[in-house]
């Protein structure tokens, strides 16, 4: 929803006669939708794009994305910390 539909329904929300039930209502279940939403979102599976048998990167991609790691470097933790990030 863009901005100005979030404003006018704001308006809208405020032009009625709400009592704090039910203004506690309609925010409980907004944030019930919200949350839904959002752990929907971070179950979604991974999808790569599919490369081209004959795509060559640039010299510039190559030496930024291949090479060996540094020898202290700690795969595990550093991908532990990926999934961490990534299910916040």
């Amino acid at each position: 929803m863009n901005a100005i539909s979030l404003n006018n329904l704001w308006s809208y929300l405020q032009g009625l006669s709400l009592t704090a039930n039910n203004k506690r209502w309609l925010a409980s279940h907004l944030i019930e939708t919200a949350e839904q939403v959002e752990k929907a979102g971070h179950k979604s599976e991974l999808v790569f794009p599919k490369i081209p048998k004959d795509y060559k990167p640039s010299a510039k991609v190559l030496a930024m994305t291949c090479g060996s790691l540094p020898k202290d470097f700690d795969v595990e933790k550093e991908m532990d910390e990926m999934w961490e990030e990534r299910a916040k």
